[in-house]
Order: structure tokens, then sequence, then C-alpha cells
């Protein structure tokens, strides 16, 4: 721009200053009179966390000259259907207006504010709305609309954990181990701060131990709140598993309260209860089956399915209710069997230990369903309430089903082992529950298929057209395994029937150190093949603090490998470091040892010694002439993943003999580091053959 036009814009900017100050003066006020609204925080653009108040101050930072609040207006319209239950995912509480703001230069205490409530709707969408607050401004006539836009997020934490955890009947001078699972199933991280083990002194809180991430937390009747010294993070889909004890002080029931308090909002007060219980009597409700799904039936005809109410406790069960809640679909019906009436809390029924009221639950379906994106049909859904005197006095049972225009067979599978296991299980899946479309038809085919990790080399036994198959789950991860059966009809996968019917199992380590080691060699063209000389053969190796051998890498220290007993591997796989005490649980194992190839080898220490440096390493013993192998190393901290090791992708190979010191855990820190040369390679020493080992009969690398 040239001089002449800057003079000519000069001229311009002044004459619009010169009518905002006569505008100031034709409204009353002089032009060092003025008002500014400010807003604290300052965002126009805020990112608000789920289920919380975000609240807005608005002063007046001008001079001689009063602020106009008129109003504060939010922009939102609901998404979707559950808003109306649980209310908009945005609610404004804006105060008393209009308000009249003096300058805080005159009077520090004149201010006004709002608040924005944002609650996560449960579809687990974000949500986004602007609210307006509308005003006098006189140094920005724009800010007299003045719009900040907020944006809600759509994680949820939400924590899966048993409510309930039995430990049985456990004698006098015995105890009794159970795992507790927590997994996030939510959307975002679900932290854990502070716990509670309580209980009232009848119950004997004080037998109960709860250990978290190496730490032990008894019982207690004070109700004590206990501050984690580390808090407890599970990522999305993840968990994490921790021990209870019950050691019994009599042979009376004993109970305590696992109280788990977490970032979740949508519980009151963010806290989960688990019961703890030992040697309980009483009612038991069992109903069979739970759920009562349906499948698929066809259209205007009713299918029919009997449910049993069944006490199996051994004190008397009372039914006080037996109905369908109020949302249940109207294509379902009960009649109940063998009473007059259905039982009330003023007439109730009691059923002694093996008794039982059948229920004929009926499904007729109008329409076909419609389906989701996947093609899935969307089942019509209801509950069968069972109020009782047992564990759970109001016990909901789902129901579902679904129209279609044929007979469709329906698959069902059963995990013996539930869905959520640790490493090395070996699951029992059945499918012979499955039931045919037509009446008396039977299933004829049945087709598995497994989305496992790719780490794990195993695959359904006997076969994947077995009614009931056994699997192998020795990697932590996610295994899917799904089921098609097929009638003298139809079968599942056609296109007008269901599809095929899948569970997740969560493989989750549950000791305090688990590494699992994995190798990839490709010249062997069936990893999954077994027997003698079938694929390479490496081992893991896990080394104490004392562990002192020959300095074979030549770094000047003397190496760990192959110490007897401070180095497990597969000569000592269950060796006693820290206790005498076959049964203690500082000393480690290797639970898994592979000769032929893919591995995996697993080894675990459930509590580790404070001060300790535990080294891991990675020997290829024998290649069986199948050559170059690719190591993969991962490790878990408390059932977290924290470090993982694939060889293959940086293209760095292991061969016959080969030494790799892989990496260090630091105790209580649990740091778990990977080593190197100096050049950033890793450290592999060649041809590694620990002669002492060979002296005492361990044989030499073959």
């Amino acid at each position: 721009m040239n001089t002449k036009s800057c003079r000519g814009w000069r001229s311009v900017i002044l004459a619009i200053v010169g009518l905002s100050l006569a505008m100031v003066a034709c409204e009353g006020g002089s032009a060092n009179q003025f008002s500014s609204i400010s807003i604290s925080p300052g965002d126009r653009a805020v990112n608000i966390l789920v289920d919380s108040d975000y609240v807005v101050n608005i002063t007046n930072t001008g001079e001689g000259r009063n602020l106009e609040i008129t109003d504060v207006v939010l922009n939102y319209t609901p998404e979707s259907a559950d808003e109306s239950e649980q209310g908009p995912a945005f609610i404004l509480f804006k105060g008393t207006l209009p308000a009249t703001l003096e300058p805080v230069s005159s009077s520090p205490s004149s201010k006004t504010s709002f608040t924005l409530r944002y609650q996560a709707p449960k579809d687990g969408k974000g949500r986004s709305a602007t609210v307006t607050v509308r005003n006098n401004n006189t140094t920005n006539f724009q800010d007299q609309e003045l719009v900040i836009s907020f944006d809600g997020k759509k994680c949820r934490p939400v924590l899966d954990v048993e409510s309930r955890v039995e430990f049985g009947f456990v004698s006098l001078g015995n105890d009794s181990y159970q795992d507790i699972g927590l997994v996030n199933t939510g959307t975002c991280d679900l932290v854990i701060d502070y716990i509670r083990v309580e209980g009232e002194s009848v119950g004997h809180p004080e037998a109960f131990t709860v250990t978290v991430k190496g730490n032990d937390y008894v019982g207690k009747s004070d109700f004590e709140q206990r501050m984690l010294p580390e808090v407890v993070t599970i990522a999305p889909g993840s968990g994490v598993m921790w021990g209870a004890l019950f050691a019994p002080v009599d042979t009376n029931a004993a109970g305590a309260t696992l109280v788990i308090h977490t970032n979740n909002t949508e519980v009151q007060d963010g806290l989960y209860f688990v019961d703890l219980v030992a040697n309980a009597s009483g009612p038991k409700l069992v109903v069979d089956p739970n759920p009562i799904d349906f499948g698929g039936k066809l259209i205007q005809k009713t299918a029919g399915m009997m449910v049993s109410v069944r006490s199996t406790g051994d004190e008397p069960l009372v039914i006080s209710q037996l109905a369908l809640k109020e949302d249940t679909s109207a294509d379902f019906k009960m009649e109940i069997q063998g009473l007059a009436a259905a039982p009330t809390p003023e007439n109730p029924v009691t059923l002694e230990n093996g008794q039982a009221i059948d229920v004929m639950m009926t499904f007729t379906p109008n329409d076909e369903n419609p389906r989701d994106n996947d093609g899935k049909p969307i089942p019509d859904t209801g509950t069968l309430l069972v109020g009782n005197n047992g564990i759970e006095p109001n016990a909901e049972i789902p129901i579902s089903g679904y129209g279609v225009t044929v007979d469709c067979p329906k698959p069902v599978i059963v995990i013996e082992e539930g869905e959520l296991v640790k490493p090395q299980t070996l699951l029992h899946i059945h499918g012979e529950q499955s039931q045919s479309g037509s009446a008396g038809g039977s299933i004829i085919k049945y087709s598995w298929t497994v989305d496992q990790p790719d780490e794990n080399k195993f695959i359904l036994l006997p076969s994947a057209s077995s009614p009931t198959v056994t699997h192998e789950v020795n990697i932590g991860g996610e295994y899917t395994y799904c089921l098609d059966v097929c009638d003298n009809q139809y079968c599942s996968s056609d296109p007008k029937c269901g599809g095929s019917v899948c569970k997740t199992v969560k493989v989750i380590p549950d000791k305090a150190i688990h590494c699992e080691l994995t190798w990839h060699t490709p010249a062997d063209t069936d990893e999954f093949d077994e027997g003698e000389d079938m694929g390479a053969d490496m081992d893991l190796h896990f080394a104490h603090p004392f562990a002192a051998m020959t300095d074979i890498d030549k770094d000047g220290i003397r190496d760990p490998w192959f110490h007897v007993p401070y180095d497990v591997f597969w000569f000592q796989p269950n060796p006693e470091w820290e206790t005498p005490n076959p049964d203690g649980k500082d000393n480690p194992s290797l639970d898994r040892d592979d000769t032929d190839g893919a591995g995996p080898e697993n080894l675990n220490l459930d509590s580790p010694v404070a001060g300790r440096v535990y080294r891991i390493g990675v020997h290829y013993w024998d290649d069986h002439g199948f050559g170059a192998s690719y190591p993969r190393l991962k490790c878990f901290i408390y059932g977290e993943e924290v470090f993982s090791v694939d060889m293959s992708v940086s293209g760095t190979a292991m061969y016959k003999c080969d030494m790799w010191y892989a990496a260090e855990i630091e105790w209580p820190q649990q740091t778990v580091t990977l080593l190197r040369n100096p050049d950033n390679s890793f450290k592999i020493t060649k041809g590694y053959e620990e002669p002492s080992f060979s002296a005492i009969g361990g044989g030499g690398c073959e």
C-alpha cells in the first residue's frame, strides 16, 4: 500500500472513531464512560467434561457505565430418545435476570454467573451447544451477543466388576483366594483412587484381605478410606485383576464389602460395591434360562419357552413378585404354571430347596424386525421381574427376540470358564444348546470361528465343526468366538436369519509381573504343528539380581543367565528365591515352555520384592534347521501391558545360540526398561553358551 493510500484509510478510521464517540455521547455518557463485558474462564470454545457443571462468571470491566445483562440463552436440541428419560445433555441455570453490573473498579463484588450442566447421553456420543449472553457492552458491539460454544465429551468410564465374590465354605486353619476382575467397558480411562474394605464387626471383615498392586488392605469395621499409593488407571476395553483372600476366624458366616471409588459420575458418588462372602447360608434364586432369548421366530406365530424359577439355597426362598417390567415389548407374554395368581408381597410363594415355579414365556412377533448397519436384527426386549428374599432381592431377567419370515435355527454359546480368565486357561466352549427353528428339528451342522491375538497360535479342537470345542488362550488379549448352526431347513447365516452369535473372552494376566515370549520363524511354514523338532526353540529367561555367571557379553559385568537357582528358564521353572515356602508368592514360575515353534512361553511373579531389579532375556536354544527367527516380548504389570517389542518390526533376526539381554524391571517403581547397546542396537550376543551350566549337566547350545 502506498503512502497516499495509507492517508486515505487513516481518514476513514478517524471518521469511524469519531462516530463511535458521538454515539456514546448521544447515549448520555462521555468518551471515557463505557461498559465492557468480561467472562471467567475466558474461553469462548469450551470442551466440557463428562457429567460436570461449568460455571461462567460475568463482570463489567468498563469505566463509569453499568453493564446490563438482559438474558442468557441456551441453543441446544436433544438428539436421542434417552435424553427424554434422563434429561437433555445440556441444562442451563442462569440465575436472576436481568442483572445490572457496576464496573469492578468501583464495585469489585458486582458480578453475575450462569452454570451449564452437561450429562453424557447413554448412546456414548458427544454433544455440542452454544450459550448467548445478551448485554449492552459498548466497547465491542459484536459482544452484545456474546456466544460461547460447548462441546461435551462422548467418553464414559464404566467399571464392570462382579457384585458378589463367594469364597465358599472354608474350614478353620485354611484360607481361600479369589480373583476380582475389573474391566472398563466405557470409552475413556477409568481411574480408581481409593478403596474401602469394610463391614460390621460381627461379620468378621478382618478375615478378608484385598490386594491391589502388591499392597494388602485388610478389612476393618471402622469404614476407613484407603488411598492407593498410585491410582489404578484402566484403559477402555482393558482390565486388571485384584486378589482377595479369606482366612476364617470361626465357622460362622463372614462378609465384607469392597468399596471402589472411580471417576464414573454416572453412579452415585462414583462408588462400586463388591460383596465378599464366605461360609454363607441362606435362600438362593436361580432362573433358567437366563437371559430369556427367543432368537428369531416366525412372524404372526407364537413361540413358547418354559422358564424355571428355582430355589437352590439351604433356607426357604420367598418369591414376592413375578411380573413383566412395564417397558417390556407387548410381543412378550407370561403365564405362571400351577398357581392361581402371581406372587405378591401380600401373598408370596415359599419354595424349599429344589422346588420351582414354572413360567411359560411366549413371543409373538408382529412383523419382521428392522436391521442395524451390520445386517443384524434389532430385537424386541423386555424384563422378567423376580422379587425374592435372596441375594438379589429384585432380580431382573432380560428377555429378547426378533421376528423373521423363515424358521431360523438359533446358535447358543456357553463358555464354562466364563468371559474373564487368566492366560493359560483351556476354554471349554459349548454349542450343543443351540436350537432348531422347526418343531422337532435338530441341529445338523456347527461352524465355529475365533478371532484371537496373532501370537496365540492355537486352533479350535477337535475341529471347528464340533458341537463343543476347546481352545488354549495363552496370550493376554481379547478372543471372540462365533457360532453358526444349520438345521434341516436353514442356517443361522442365511440372509433372512439373524446371523452368527458371538461371545468375547477377555484374557487378563492376574500377577504382579507377567511376561510373554512368542516368535515368528519365516522358514517354518506351519507354526501351528507340534512335535519334536517341528519348529524353532526359543527360551524365556527371568533373572534375580543375585544371578551372576560368566561375562560372555564382555560388558564388564557378570551375566545373569543360566544361574542356578537365580535364573528362571526351562531347566528350573519353579525356583525358590526369597522364602523356602513352596507356596510363597515371592517366588517366580515359568508356566509354559515351548520347544517346537512360535510359543508362547510365560513367566509370572506374584509378589516382587522392593529394591529388586529383575532381568529379562531371550535365548535361541535350537533352530532345528529353520534358521532365523524374530521374537516378540511383552510384559504386564498387574494386568496392564507396559512393554512390547517385536523384532520383526525392526527386521532384527536372532539365530541359533543368540542371547538377547532384553530388559530390566525395577520394583516397586514398576518400570520396564528396554536395554540397548551404545549404537542403539539390541543387546544380542552371538554363540552364547554358559560353561558352568553345561558342567552341571544342563547341556549346551545344540
